[in-house]
């Protein structure tokens, strides 16, 4: 408001002015009063018009002093001429003053009525004809003034028109912070108080266009941000509208579309013109019908009959073309921020909400940079996740944060995979060292990617193919599974097993298709996608002897092409490398192969196969079992679990006797029958 009130700062001080809002009412009370009661006398009349209309410099003057009055403030901005803000007054007065109603009322031209008429309004405004027609002419040009203040009835004559005054004006008068009681649901009114503790960590460019287009002047103007849910175009133009020391009104389009919605939208403008407010209509996008525009661009040229200037914001960009606006439009895309911005977002995320920062994170700044790179997120979902997770004050900090952050993420993954919690860490996976290592290193390559794609500028090398890929190959049961899982636990990321049943189909091109979807959806719910048994839908291409051959071929190409464009983290696992195209290796960052187990790690996977809460008999005899029986991993495990259940039901301890007997059973699934000498010293413990 202060830059409303520069005319009345460069007036001269000694110049009266009113101390208070009562003060203004007062005389002006006191002024329609005696311009009622001398009604029949001109001359008297003449001098209380002439106070009258001498009581608005006051009030300007008051402004210098930093008094605002809110009836004045209300006539400025609406523009209102003198008629209409005697109409105002006398309206005002007769609403907030019953000896001036009942005068009214006992006024034959005035109908009975105890509020002034338009007529009678006008009879007491001028006595001269061609006045008179003035205020007529300026009641048909200005309407939409009159209506601002006004409840004007439609069917009656204009002399007979009741000077009602709007609620809301009145509201507004004895209470200007209170928002609009109509609206409620409706809108909100945003100024910069709300944003002295949130500064603008990223957009600063676009915060520049959006502050330019606010002070331009003079046509109709559109301004169109669009971009995804929660990438900030809200808190963008409030920066922008506090920069510019302006409110900021917002009204959800989606609320706006019902019946109740468009009877409240001549409200949301009067309100934007009352508080001089940049009206912002968010959720645009629910204003599209299809292709069809028609109800988007009638509601934007309702609000610009009004308005100068609208601003838009839509999670999609506008498909009509430019020349499809009703008025000069300009259009900001909102993208969403690089990894480098993602950090700085976190740090203000972290600044906020102190609670979910983890302690690791203090002393390991790359442990940020690894966050940042393994959720594309939006800033909108940075904050959410860190207040989310100041929540959550027990457990592991950096698991709960990332656990926040997961819950971000909005996909339909589960419709065409399988969630795995992971299980399993480092020390439960027992491969060779080399094997363990390069799945650390692949780690490291999620971990670490923005400091070489970022900071050491290795992105500029490389267009696309920035994903990691790998490739478990070995005999069932090696551990191809539990990696996966291990790499999950790692990198604090959901781990999904692909649904070959939903993803292969016998119609030409719905693999294609099915696999497409199927990473759309992997790439937003920033998940690790597994491949199990992948030589069955990744195989080799072959010669081309007929149609299916064909498109069997371009399948593999094009399965070639998703992993290459995918920027995310790709496992596959296979019991046959053979059948894989070599053009399909070469493509695979990492190719890491999981061997049975020889005795020396047999023994450690038995040691380690039984939780300590489990009581296995000091009798059982692991080295025996890792020396005399070649087993993978899983069938261990297998073993393990069903002997567990045998003494359970005996009552006893897990016994040598128990392990042995699934033991055969075991071997017995692969086909392999064992003999008495394959037992040695312990066949007695198992004879039927």
């Amino acid at each position: 408001m202060k830059n409303e009130w520069k005319r009345g700062r460069n007036m001269s001080q000694t110049e009266e002015w009113y101390q208070s809002t009562e003060e203004y009412e007062t005389e002006r009370m006191f002024l329609t009063r005696s311009l009622l009661f001398h009604y029949q006398d001109e001359k008297m009349l003449r001098t209380d018009k002439r106070k009258i209309f001498e009581i608005g410099k006051k009030a300007d003057q008051s402004a210098a002093h930093r008094v605002i009055i809110p009836e004045a403030y209300l006539l400025r901005t609406a523009g209102a001429g003198r008629f209409l803000s005697f109409c105002v007054g006398l309206a005002i007065t007769a609403m907030t003053d019953d000896v001036t109603a009942e005068s009214l009322s006992e006024i034959a031209v005035n109908r009975g009525m105890r509020v002034p008429t338009f007529g009678f309004a006008m009879q007491l405004f001028t006595g001269e004809g061609e006045t008179r027609r003035d205020c007529f002419e300026e009641f048909f040009r200005e309407k939409e003034k009159f209506e601002l203040f006004f409840e004007l009835d439609e069917t009656r004559a204009v002399t007979e028109q009741g000077l009602v005054i709007r609620s809301r004006i009145l509201q507004f008068l004895y209470s200007p912070e209170t928002d609009a009681k109509e609206l409620a649901g409706f809108c909100r009114l945003y100024h910069g108080r709300q944003l002295a503790d949130k500064p603008l960590s990223v957009g600063k460019k676009i915060e520049e266009k959006i502050v330019s287009f606010l002070k331009r002047e003079g046509e109709s103007r559109i301004l169109y941000l669009y971009g995804p849910g929660g990438s900030g175009k809200r808190f963008l133009l409030r920066h922008a509208c506090r920069e510019n020391g302006q409110f900021c009104l917002e009204a959800d389009a989606g609320e706006l579309t019902g019946e109740r919605g468009k009877d409240c939208l001549p409200d949301v403008i009067r309100e934007a013109i009352l508080r001089r407010a940049v009206l912002c209509i968010r959720n645009f996008q629910n204003m599209f019908r299809e292709e069809d525009l028609s109800d988007a661009s009638a509601m934007l040229q309702k609000i610009l009959c009004r308005l100068p200037m609208v601003v838009v914001l839509s999670d999609r960009k506008w498909t009509g073309g430019d020349g499809s606006f009703p008025a000069p439009a300009v259009e900001l895309e909102i993208k969403a921020p690089e990894t480098e911005e993602r950090i700085v977002l976190w740090r203000e995320a972290f600044r906020r909400y102190p609670k979910a920062e983890p302690e690791i994170f203090r002393e390991n700044e790359r442990k940020l940079w690894g966050l940042a790179g393994k959720f594309s997120f939006l800033p909108g979902q940075i904050m959410e996740a860190a207040e989310n997770c100041s929540e959550d004050s027990n457990g592991d900090r950096e698991e709960a944060l990332y656990q926040a952050c997961r819950e971000q993420v909005t996909h339909r993954l589960g419709e065409r995979a399988m969630r795995i919690k992971p299980a399993y860490g480092w020390d439960d996976l027992i491969i060779p060292p080399d094997r363990k290592a390069m799945l650390k290193d692949a780690c490291n390559q999620i971990e670490f990617s923005h400091q070489v794609y970022g900071k050491w500028g290795f992105s500029t090398k490389m267009a696309y193919g920035r994903g990691v890929s790998m490739m478990f190959c070995g005999p069932p049961g090696t551990g191809k599974t539990m990696g996966a899982q291990v790499i999950a636990r790692e990198l604090h990321l959901e781990l999904y097993k692909a649904d070959l049943s939903s993803v292969m189909s016998k119609y030409i091109g719905e693999t294609e298709k099915n696999l497409g979807a199927l990473f759309d959806e992997v790439k937003k719910s920033q998940s690790i996608l597994f491949f199990d048994e992948a030589d069955a839908i990744f195989g080799k291409r072959s010669e081309v002897k007929d149609a299916q051959d064909k498109y069997a071929n371009a399948e593999t190409a094009y399965l070639l092409q998703k992993m290459e464009e995918y920027d995310g983290i790709v496992i596959l696992a296979t019991n046959y490398f053979q059948n894989f195209d070599e053009a399909f290796k070469r493509r695979i960052r990492f190719i890491i192969e999981f061997p049975l187990p020889d005795a020396e790690r047999r023994l450690e996977i038995w040691q380690r196969v039984y939780p300590k809460e489990t009581p296995v008999s000091s009798e059982v005899d692991f080295e025996y079992l890792a020396s005399q029986f070649e087993l993978s991993g899983s069938s261990i495990k297998n073993i393990a679990i069903a002997a567990a259940f045998k003494a359970a039901a005996a009552g006893t301890e897990v016994e040598m006797s128990q392990i042995l007997g699934c033991l055969r059973e075991e071997m017995k699934k692969s086909g392999k029958n064992l003999q008495r000498d394959d037992f040695g010293q312990y066949y007695d413990l198992i004879r039927d």
